[in-house]
């Protein structure tokens, strides 16, 4: 059998990172998925109850010691969201937090399936199955990366046709139409009566400065303002140009036309709505969900009331003398068609659109499968067919230690994996992004321990939120927990095999020796909260938890500490029976290596990237490759 444990057995091999001149950084790594799934001792979800009934099964407790090795912060209480989670005044950590945080752990050790969104999740169970957004306007002569994103965007938006003097001309494929929601709420795009808009809809921005009494500061906004029957579609200007008036316009050369940059504005018309509901384009549900999930778009959401110009149906009787009965509302709109089907729709024409593949399309097929009965699925629960056999207590506190002063933390940011040379395996040269083929997911995001605990916004992040609503505000503010605050806490478990309970206890010894992993909880991952460390005392529950209440000591304690070697032996045996060893082995090597607290890579290795991109020299604008784990602790 092979040798468990030791971080030395496993040969890495770089890539274009580890030899590239400009090499990533980030607070956060990726652990690779498993070559295939590693199934449970239960066969299919029909012998569940054959697996408990069959075998010696144990039940017992997890004794969990956690102190804190950094300073901590959860979300708040209702009353003051800036003050670590106390529901009875004193801060705890919430079982279902530390139930989030073991799972996933426990799914990395165990090779478990690596599953999106179903139909029955709000969320995915391991990730979120979702396209992702991009729009590449910049041409070849730009940032090398954009070479090859920018063609693929192209190849879907626009075309090259012949014209009537026999020329060849590029057309945007994007056509002009109206977003219309029915009472029944379907979603239907109307085109409009002209296939391609207009050179004549469109409006010097000057004249329409003066037209409208605005300034040109008043729509820098992307934005859709209504005037009488005229949808103006503004798309944002550049502040810094000369707006010029129609005669002046007229007077200059091609070459100064493009020079002069933007002038125009475009508009359509209610006039241009084609009413005829056979003509309509049925939006796919899973388009509109698609765009309703751009977390990154910063111009108009058509889905959103404000500066849509959502037209709702008493202002549409105003304006249309015979309205369709089932129209409920109406948004200017363009929308591409492809095949036959709509599968993008945008404010103006060169609007965002997905990539072809959604998340899920870089995940192995075997990962993805239901059919499969994993140890996450064994023990945590497998919806719809048994439920958990392990249950997380509430951490309480058992040292006191003061908070940090409360202050501005730096935003908050979600993953972002329209950061494709950070979340997708870059092994070659040219840089892959979602819809090159053989794209793969780099695999499970795990934070590096960080002791620099940079956490305070600065002057300029405060500045951002001026004037806007706490619900809007990119800075939040924190009382974080000090570090050294010890909690302690317990995991309950129930008729589990000696293999599943190995695999319960594999989440605390990692490598052998059970010291040197952390963990990390809470928010504020990025900048160095939530390292925690965790102490477990595992105790079985003996054969007289039933037949005897009392001796002459009182209540009998129905549990007695157990070491839980013979366990972990049960499930590495198990691995090994099942010709996983290799890829497990590897598995635990990058998880020990992101999860070692007396080892942790320099700050500045794992700093976050600025993204100014005023700033043409940083590396989050030059898409420079994040190394792997091992590269990372060289």
């Amino acid at each position: 059998m092979a040798k468990f444990g030791n971080s030395k057995t496993q040969t890495f091999k770089p890539t274009v990172a580890a030899t590239s001149a400009k090499i990533a950084t980030a607070p956060y790594n990726f652990v690779s998925l498993p070559d295939k799934p590693l199934k449970s001792e239960i066969e299919d979800v029909k012998k569940f109850k054959e697996h408990i009934l069959q075998g010696e099964k144990f039940s017992g407790e997890i004794i969990l010691e956690i102190e804190t090795l950094t300073p901590i912060f959860f979300g708040g209480n209702s009353k003051d969201s800036s003050v670590t989670f106390s529901p009875t005044g004193d801060p705890i950590i919430a079982g279902s937090s530390l139930r989030g945080m073991f799972k996933n752990i426990f799914k990395i050790v165990t090779c478990g399936t690596f599953r999106g969104r179903t139909d029955s999740q709000v969320k995915g169970e391991d990730f979120n199955d979702e396209h992702i957004y991009y729009r590449c306007l910049m041409g070849v002569n730009s940032l090398f990366w954009t070479k090859d994103l920018n063609k693929e965007y192209n190849s879907r938006m626009t075309s090259i046709v012949t014209g009537a003097d026999g020329k060849s001309y590029i057309v945007k494929n994007a056509r002009p139409g109206f977003l219309i929601q029915t009472f029944d709420n379907k979603y239907f795009i109307a085109p409009s009566i002209y296939k391609h808009d207009l050179k004549n809809d469109r409006i010097l921005i000057k004249e329409y400065l003066f037209a409208t009494h605005k300034r040109n500061e008043d729509i820098q906004k992307s934005q859709i303002i209504w005037h009488d029957n005229k949808a103006y579609i503004i798309t944002g200007t550049q502040a810094w140009s000369r707006l010029y008036d129609k005669n002046s316009y007229s007077r200059l050369t091609d070459d100064q036309k493009k020079r002069a940059g933007k002038q125009f504005i475009r508009f359509t018309k209610i006039d241009y709505v084609d009413w005829s509901s056979e003509h309509w384009r049925e939006l796919p549900d899973e388009v509109r969900e698609s765009y309703e999930h751009d977390r990154n778009r910063r111009g108009v959401n058509l889905l959103d009331e404000k500066n849509s110009g959502l037209l709702q149906r008493e202002q549409l009787k105003g304006m249309v003398k015979d309205l369709p009965d089932n129209v409920k509302t109406l948004i200017p709109c363009h929308y591409l068609e492809e095949n036959g089907q709509v599968t993008a729709f945008g404010h103006g024409q060169c609007f965002r659109i997905p990539y072809k593949n959604s998340i899920g399309d870089t995940v192995p097929p075997k990962l993805k499968s239901t059919e499969i009965v994993d140890f996450a699925d064994a023990i945590f629960g497998r919806e719809k067919f048994w439920a958990s056999r392990v249950f997380f207590e509430d951490a309480v506190r058992t040292l006191n230690k003061d908070t940090l002063e409360k202050s501005a933390a730096h935003p908050l940011m979600q993953p972002n994996p329209t950061s494709y040379q950070l979340y997708l395996k870059q092994d070659d040269k040219i840089l892959k992004h979602w819809d090159k083929v053989n794209a793969t997911l780099r695999g499970y995001k795990l934070y590096w321990h960080n002791e620099n605990c940079d956490w305070q916004a600065t002057h300029d992040e405060i500045a951002l939120d001026t004037g806007k609503p706490a619900d809007k505000r990119l800075t939040k503010y924190l009382t974080p927990l000090c570090k050294g605050t010890k909690f302690q806490s317990k995991i309950r478990f129930q008729n589990l095999s000696a293999v599943e309970l190995g695999a319960l206890m594999m989440i605390f010894d990692l490598n052998g020796k059970g010291k040197t992993a952390a963990y990390k909880i809470g928010m504020g991952k990025s900048f160095g909260f939530g390292s925690i460390r965790v102490t477990p005392t595992l105790f079985i529950e003996t054969g007289n938890t039933y037949t005897q209440l009392f001796d002459d000591g009182g209540f009998i304690n129905p549990y007695s500490e157990k070491s839980p070697a013979e366990y972990l032996d049960a499930f590495k045996n198990f691995v090994a029976a099942q010709k996983m060893t290799a890829t497990w082995q590897k598995i635990m090597d990058e998880l020990n290596l992101i999860l070692n607290w007396n080892n942790k890579p320099a700050p500045a290795k794992i700093k976050q990237m600025s993204a100014n991109f005023s700033d043409r020299n940083n590396l989050f604008l030059q898409r420079a490759i994040l190394p792997t784990i091992a590269e990372v602790k060289k």
